[in-house]
């Protein structure tokens, strides 16, 4: 490989370099990094002409100022056989902002620093390649827009920095493309408490046209309202297919991952949340999405979300969630609600952390009507039972409880339960008249309790939660606990039962009652 020297560095004969395309008052601005002096004609000269003398162009270290370059290509003439690249002599430490050194291309202009060419077919005009370059942006607008990035491209190992109010990277359409080892980060990296105040989406891919397979790794986004975006067409089909997204970063954002409803078939994997800001660290409304391994620590409202009642092949699993002392926060929050029992969702292999006396916080929160979710071998963290006032390991909001192999926590312990399944006898606490106001006994979780009053009490109605169809063994150790026939509860020819013995029911959750039936009865 031939080396050319050019102003004392060494390029290959295959790149142009752009400081040849520079004045010399131009080329010492740039390599002062005084950003004085507008050099965007001679960045786009030099730019086009390694594009058609079918060369890279090469940015050595240096502070250019531009107003905006544009990537050459076109489909008349047809361009898409070529293979462009666009590299610089790299960026430093990325949050290293005060110092001038590598490759940096600064605008204030409102605009973005790099774009491609617009296409109407989903496709690019040209293999690209961007990579070494720091973009120092002040705009509404990302700083990077690729408005398709298809095939082999690939941006990697550059940095955005955002001043303004505009976002990092977007990509509008990308095939079998990667995005790798970015930095995108805004002015209010370190700066906490915005909450949804924040501004911006570091990484943002909007699939304008069906497609998928585009693999975003190693990146990290900071100071953003949103760290990572993911998208399709508004009220279209799925058009956002099996995006790869792994091993990222996300910190001092208010959410740290969006998938919309225009994507199938997400792989989420591997992935890092810290310094939330109060809003979500993953949220899930796509179908067949599988979030597994990512670990999220405190400071957002909500670890994990997938509440959309319509998506569905939902796979939580493995994932570390800390919502710390976050009080009022839900670590995993899931819904499934439509007809023949909701939309199948997995919940399981998690591990779900808060700290010990946080109020209001839901370790594991499902609603919605019959749904259809298994939860089941989550870790949960403390072990022992979880104190703060309204606090929940597992909080079941749903209508009719929940078809699948679910989980049940008492006390100190997770208990597996089969929602709306086979019965399943779990003896819980002893029962007595304290359980019992205007004649309705509260029963917990469990299916065979122990009934122990010290004095004459009447029970003719149940409070047994949401969940349809429960068998429940009484053993009643004395007679001073009577269950009487009512409209709530149908003993067997209208008999009340007093005890010692036992007796069941099948309760059912009628129009939101409990209604309980007499099964079978035993007297001692």
């Amino acid at each position: 490989m031939a080396l050319t020297k050019t102003h004392n560095r060494m390029i290959d004969s295959a790149e142009v370099s752009v400081l040849d395309y520079l004045s010399d008052a131009q080329r010492a601005d740039v390599l002062a990094y005084t950003f004085g002096v507008d050099v965007t004609s001679a960045c786009q000269a030099a730019i086009d002409a390694a594009f058609s003398e079918n060369k890279n162009c090469y940015f050595p270290a240096g502070g250019y100022l531009v107003t905006g370059l544009n990537l050459p290509g076109s489909l008349s003439p047809d361009t898409r056989s070529k293979s462009f690249a666009i590299r610089g002599q790299g960026v430093g430490v990325p949050y290293a902002t005060l110092i001038n050194g590598g490759t940096i291309l600064k605008s204030v202009t409102d605009a973005p620093i790099l774009e491609d060419p617009v296409v109407v077919l989903p496709q690019s005009v040209c293999e690209y390649h961007v990579s070494g370059i720091r973009f120092d942006a002040t705009s509404t607008t990302p700083a990077v827009l690729f408005h398709s990035l298809y095939g082999t491209s690939s941006v990697g190992h550059c940095v955005v920095y955002q001043r303004g109010t505009g976002g990092g990277f977007k990509f509008e359409y990308i095939v079998t493309a990667r995005v790798h080892d970015n930095y995108a980060f805004n002015s209010d990296f370190v700066t906490t408490g915005l909450g949804a105040a924040r501004t911006g989406i570091g990484f943002e891919y909007t699939q304008g046209y069906g497609g998928g397979l585009g693999a975003l790794e190693y990146n990290s986004s900071r100071g953003f309202l949103t760290g990572f975006k993911f998208a399709g067409i508004s009220g279209g089909s799925p058009d956002n297919y099996s995006p790869m997204i792994m091993h990222n970063e996300a910190s001092t954002v208010y959410n740290g991952m969006i998938i919309d409803g225009e994507t199938n078939k997400a792989l989420v994997l591997h992935n890092y949340f810290e310094g939330g800001d109060g809003g979500i660290g993953i949220q899930n409304l796509s179908n067949y999405a599988t979030i597994q391994d990512n670990l999220i620590f405190s400071g957002f409202a909500k670890g994990i979300e997938d509440t959309s009642t319509t998506n569905t092949g939902s796979i939580i699993t493995g994932n570390t969630v800390n919502v710390g002392s976050f009080a009022g926060a839900i670590c995993i929050d899931v819904a499934s609600s439509a007809a023949f029992g909701g939309n199948y969702k997995q919940v399981t292999g998690n591990t779900i952390i808060y700290t010990a006396g946080t109020a209001n916080v839901s370790g594991l929160k499902v609603s919605g009507t019959d749904p259809r979710i298994n939860y089941a071998s989550n870790a949960f963290a403390p072990r022992a039972a979880w104190t703060g006032s309204g606090t929940l390991k597992i909080s079941d909001q749903s209508t009719n409880g929940s078809f699948g192999l679910t989980t049940k926590a008492i006390g100190n312990y997770e208990i597996p339960h089969l929602g709306k399944g086979s019965l399943s006898l779990h003896r819980g606490v002893t029962l007595t008249e304290a359980d019992v106001a205007s004649n309705v006994l509260t029963v917990p979780d469990g299916s065979y309790f122990t009934v122990t009053a010290t004095s004459a009490t009447t029970t003719n109605k149940f409070d047994a939660g949401v969940e349809q169809g429960r068998v429940v063994v009484f053993r009643t150790t004395n007679a001073n606990m009577t269950f009487a026939d009512s409209s709530y509860v149908q003993t067997a020819g209208g008999a009340s039962f007093t005890g010692p013995g036992t007796i069941t029911f099948f309760i059912d959750r009628i129009v939101g009652d409990n209604y309980a039936y007499e099964l079978c009865r035993t007297v001692f």
